[in-house]
């Protein structure tokens, strides 16, 4: 068996991906390529390549076990993350602690500890540039105020399968986390 690439993520519920919708909507003229619904996610843990998924699936549900969802908000869609050279539009924010810890355990335990030394930045991926449009007035521009609130009550195993017209995810596990408002 060949190495499998995967992340770990938080999807986006069904009110964040009618929000990334309705933006879409208002914005159908910019020659990107737009992320599927079902694809929305928070990454937690940058991908590695892995050869088997079962032992962090395990890690993944004892996290689940002891983690709150989290609750963030996303105030702005720009591009980026370079925006002299963008590769993608994407949702950002102020990321809370809870997310910014729960970044910092998931990586110290399943990544390679580049994200630790970088800092967790709140952010969704709505779309991503083609290359001949990428430093195009319109999406270079673009900083558009939004009040997209979310609640991410879930972490997924994702297996990240690169094709030639964008990056295809398959969930390998998902667990709920802990509702934050029972006691």
């Amino acid at each position: 068996m060949g190495r499998t690439r995967v992340f770990v993520g938080l999807p986006a519920g069904r009110s964040l991906q009618d929000e990334v919708a309705g933006f879409r909507r208002s914005h159908g003229a910019l020659k990107v390529r737009w992320t599927r619904p079902v694809n929305l996610h928070v990454t937690m843990v940058a991908p590695w390549a892995l050869l088997e998924p079962a032992p962090v699936c395990r890690a993944l549900e004892g996290f689940a076990s002891t983690m709150a969802a989290v609750p963030v908000r996303f105030d702005a869609v720009s591009a980026g993350p370079d925006p002299h050279r963008p590769r993608l539009l994407w949702a950002t924010g102020t990321a809370p602690e809870s997310i910014c810890t729960l970044a910092a355990r998931l990586n110290a335990a399943l990544g390679d500890g580049r994200e630790s030394s970088r800092g967790f930045l709140l952010h969704l991926t709505i779309a991503r540039l083609h290359r001949q449009d990428a430093c195009s007035g319109a999406v270079m521009k673009l900083r558009e105020t939004v009040c997209w609130e979310a609640l991410f009550d879930t972490i997924c195993l994702y297996e990240s399968i690169l094709k030639p017209t964008g990056a295809e995810y398959r969930e390998l596990c998902r667990f709920p986390l802990l509702d934050p408002f029972k006691k």
